[in-house]
């Protein structure tokens, strides 16, 4: 099993060899108290199944509450965004696309090495560097600020 990765705030952990397996990617995410996903998109479907906790997730056009047993399907390149404004960590099985996997590895950094805080500009301008070359869309802090997420 790999390291749990922190991507952004989420932690997630790969369970399935992408070197082995090209058909899917099999996750474990947390997602801590406080953590945010700003709106975003993307052509890779996900689905998520919450194992534990609860979370607000906005999918298209509308927030709703998610508890341990929900499970949620998100077409590719439906808007998307997450927050947990709970005092629990929240954990997820995510299954998407092989390429979702391998972002994830390109944009994490192991759990355990990361400082507590927003993550330093030069880690936020790779996290957008690398979105933008899988052809990722990222909601600008307008679009965010739209939906009632602050990003400042």
């Amino acid at each position: 099993m790999s390291a749990l990765l922190d991507v952004m705030g989420p932690r997630i952990q790969l369970l399935t060899d992408l070197s082995e397996n090209r058909d899917y990617s099999l996750m474990k995410a947390e997602v801590p108290p406080g953590v945010i996903v700003p709106v975003h998109s993307h052509d890779d479907r996900e689905t998520f199944v919450v194992l534990s906790g609860e979370l607000e997730a906005f999918i298209e056009d509308s927030w709703r509450t998610v508890m341990a047993g929900d499970t949620i399907d998100i077409p590719g390149n439906v808007k998307h965004a997450w927050r947990n404004s709970t005092n629990e960590t929240v954990t997820l099985l995510v299954a998407s696309t092989v390429k979702m996997g391998e972002f994830f590895n390109e944009i994490g950094r192991p759990a355990d090495t990361v400082p507590p805080g927003p993550p330093a500009p030069e880690v936020l301008m790779h996290f957008v560097t690398v979105a933008l070359a899988y052809g990722y869309w990222l909601g600008t802090p307008d679009d965010n600020a739209s939906i009632g997420i602050s990003l400042g």
